[in-house]
C-alpha cells in the first residue's frame, strides 16, 4: 500500500465511515495542488459533511497495518500496488494537538476507486495519534 500519488476524484465507500451510515460516496480533493499527502474527504451524499484525511507514510513510515482478507475481497485488492491508506484526522488549533487515527484506516482500490474503512484489531494502533509524534514513528496504544 505505496500509493500517495494517486489522484481520486471520487471515492465509494461500499459500507459507510464509521458514524456516519448515510454516507457513501466522497470527492478526494488536494488541500493545495501540489500536496500529496493532505486531503479534504468530502461527502458526496451528505451536505456539509467532510474531514481532513492523511497519507499516513509521510508522518508514520513505519504505520504497516495488516488488511484482512475479507477487506481486501470486498475491495477487488489483487496486488498491494493497487491499494492507498488514508487515515482521517483530527484537526487541533496546533500541530502538536492533531491526531491521525491509525485505529480505522480507509482502504482504496486505486483502480476502481472503492473503498472501505477497516478496524484493526483492538490494541494494535491508536485512534488519537499525535502527529507532533510522527517523527518517533508509531506507538503502539490500545483503542478507546
Amino acid at each position: 500500500m505505496t500509493s500517495t500519488l494517486v489522484d481520486l476524484p471520487t471515492l465509494d465507500l461500499g459500507g459507510s465511515l464509521i458514524g456516519f451510515p448515510e454516507a457513501h460516496r466522497f470527492a478526494l480533493v488536494r488541500v493545495a495542488p501540489d500536496n500529496e499527502v493532505l486531503f479534504r474527504l468530502v461527502a458526496l451524499d451528505v451536505d456539509g459533511l467532510e474531514f481532513v484525511a492523511a497519507a499516513p507514510y509521510p508522518f508514520f513510515p513505519r504505520y504497516a497495518p495488516e488488511i484482512d482478507d475479507a477487506a481486501a475481497e470486498r475491495l477487488e485488492l489483487t496486488s498491494a500496488d493497487d491499494a492507498m491508506l488514508l487515515v482521517l484526522l483530527t484537526v487541533g488549533p496546533t500541530l502538536a494537538e492533531t491526531t491521525a487515527n491509525l485505529f480505522a484506516p480507509i482502504v482504496v482500490n486505486v483502480k476502481t476507486r472503492q473503498a472501505t474503512q477497516v478496524t484493526l484489531p483492538t490494541g494494535s494502533y491508536s485512534l488519537k495519534e499525535p502527529l507532533a509524534a510522527a517523527p518517533r514513528g508509531v506507538r503502539r496504544q490500545h483503542a478507546s
